[in-house]
């Protein structure tokens, strides 16, 4: 049974291969705390530990900015709690484009920053993310 709202092992990005291949050739943008760094590919250039999953994504706060790994921690935790959240409307814009998306977080913020407004700034993250696909959507319809 699929679970809408789950963030299985399959969605996390691990591979080093394919982090350093999404910071070298990935594009990137910015919405406040999180400099986002993706990638759009037909799904058939996935490599094979990734298969099943159209949207894998990883966290990153840096030592530099927080020194304690309970800080950092909890900043991924509320991370990956907002992101579980909102991240089925591009999943499914995904699915309809036969596409895959590889994306980094980097948090960027000095200090820790409240749920309600991850949240907010989350959805606004996915939203352009959304908006990067779907225009590839209506390029193949003309």
């Amino acid at each position: 049974m699929n679970k809408p709202f789950s963030l299985s092992k399959t969605e996390r990005l691990k591979s080093k291969k394919t982090i350093d291949t999404l910071f070298q050739i990935g594009e990137a943008f910015f919405v406040f705390p999180y400099k986002v760094i993706f990638r759009i590919a037909p799904t058939t250039l996935v490599e094979a530990s990734d298969q099943g999953a159209p949207l894998v994504m990883g966290i990153s706060v840096p030592k530099r900015i927080f020194k304690r790994a309970n800080k950092r921690n909890r900043i991924k935790r509320l991370t990956r709690e907002t992101y579980r959240i909102n991240k089925v409307a591009l999943k499914e814009a995904l699915r309809a484009t036969n596409q895959t998306l590889e994306m980094m977080l980097i948090y960027t913020a000095q200090e820790e920053i409240e749920y309600a407004t991850l949240e907010l700034k989350m959805q606004k993250l996915l939203q352009k993310l959304q908006s990067k696909v779907e225009p590839k959507v209506n390029n193949e319809k003309i």
